[in-house]
């Protein structure tokens, strides 16, 4: 069996381990394949909320949809001894196929779809100030049950799982109000961002209405694209933590 044959039965393994794992978010990963079957759930904190427990360190994840086909940016606090934390940024854009930091390979074909990684470690002080920023952005009220987010615009999604209670919360771009909000979130999480890529801030996105993308439906002309829409429940993503598991 060739190399390139080896890489196209191992991308479908797995694919089929994603399908066969129910879809569940393992937390945020590199395989573009696995991305794709669990960012549902992956945005929706699932993975924190099944994990959380008393005992278990604190976790927090920040995800910044700044329209899907232009950038998305994932932030992973996971709470160490002494009050600091792991953190992993994670910018995940257009993919370059000639870009020298993803350069395509015979080991690696799938390097531009993986996105831009870093990590390092932060003291206490350092996470505090990111829940501080949480905390001035609302994000320890109930979550705005029914909320509409759009990938095609802006949305922001926090989860935490703090002395063993998981808590989701989430701004959409529609609302009045979410530019501050976003500077200040990104503020806080960009101070920790070794990945070298420059965020999408925060524009104004006239967004048609969604069920435009299906109004071609019956008709010759089907429409190429249909962006992503999710809705927020009272702690999660509604199905996000529903029945498949």
């Amino acid at each position: 069996m060739t190399d390139s044959l080896k890489k196209v039965f191992l991308a479908a393994a797995l694919t089929a381990a994603g399908l066969l794992a129910g879809c569940a978010a393992v937390g945020p990963t590199s395989d573009p394949f696995l991305r794709g079957l669990t960012w549902e759930r992956y945005i929706g904190g699932d993975d924190l909320a099944r994990a959380c427990a008393v005992g278990q360190p604190e976790r927090f994840r920040l995800v910044y949809n700044a329209v899907e086909k232009e950038q998305r940016r994932t932030y992973d606090f996971t709470g160490e001894a002494g009050g600091g934390a792991l953190v992993e940024a994670r910018v995940i854009g257009q993919p370059v196929l000639n870009d020298p930091r993803n350069p395509i390979t015979l080991n690696d074909p799938l390097a531009p779809w993986r996105g831009q990684t870093a990590q390092q470690r932060i003291g206490a002080a350092e996470l505090d100030s990111v829940v501080a920023a949480l905390d001035a952005s609302g994000f320890d009220e109930a979550a705005p049950d029914g909320l509409f987010l759009r990938a095609d615009g802006f949305f922001i999604t926090a989860s935490a799982c703090r002395n063993g209670q998981f808590h989701f919360y989430a701004w959409s771009g529609e609302a009045a109000g979410f530019k501050p909000v976003a500077e200040r979130l990104l503020g806080a999480v960009l101070r920790f961002d070794g990945t070298g890529v420059a965020p999408v801030h925060y524009y104004e996105v006239a967004l048609p209405p969604y069920g435009s993308f299906f109004a071609a439906a019956g008709r010759d002309v089907q429409p190429q694209y249909t962006p992503e829409r999710y809705q927020v429940g009272k702690n999660g993503l509604r199905y996000s933590q529903g029945t498949i598991n």
